[in-house]
């Protein structure tokens, strides 16, 4: 028993025709929201960044940089209120630190 494909090669042509534009919408729909949620994450990275005491202030931190920093600040701000200190003794001769620095510069 054999049957022709003919009209049924010319049904998928014209449905892959028809779901372009559709697949198109649905990419563009992803990328818009791929592009808010990176514009989303920039913007935490610059809150980040200007809760950080650096010096120079206007230098621009990479966001590993910005990472590495917040966690060394969040560490430093832990030990001064766990010591209840804020003095160079609490540090040793080569642990040098920078957020003491920037504090003692800018004021």
């Amino acid at each position: 028993m054999e049957f022709d494909n003919g009209s049924n090669d010319f049904q998928i042509q014209s449905n892959q025709l028809n779901d372009a534009p559709l697949k198109k919408r649905i990419r563009s729909g992803a990328n818009a929201r791929e592009r808010d949620r990176t514009q989303s994450v920039n913007s935490a990275f610059d809150v980040l960044r200007a809760m950080i005491p650096i010096d120079p202030p206007d230098r621009k931190l990479s966001k590993i940089e910005t990472l590495q920093l917040a966690t060394k600040y969040i560490s430093h701000l832990s030990q001064i209120l766990n010591s209840g200190e804020d003095s160079e003794q609490a540090h040793s001769f080569y642990d040098v630190c920078i957020f003491c620095l920037t504090n003692k510069m800018n004021s």
